[in-house]
């Protein structure tokens, strides 16, 4: 097995792929308001929107956060 696998296996974490930590990575920075082009930077690719429709992925919390804003 790969290392990657026999680690999460080791801390008993459910099965990922590496590429896992990608869509992780690029969530968290997104759900941080980093700012677009330091994410497109990290993440490698030359247009935000790829990242954004691809990488990101919005929970119910983070949803209700943009919600609470027009308050």
């Amino acid at each position: 097995k790969p290392r990657f696998q026999k680690l999460l296996k080791e801390l008993n974490i459910e099965a990922h792929t590496i590429h896992d930590t990608r869509h992780t990575f690029a969530t968290l920075l997104n759900n941080a308001n980093a700012n677009q082009t330091s994410i497109i930077k990290l993440i490698g690719h030359s247009d935000f929107s790829i990242t954004e429709s691809v990488y990101t992925h919005k929970d119910t919390e983070e949803l209700r956060k943009a919600v609470e804003l027009l308050n």
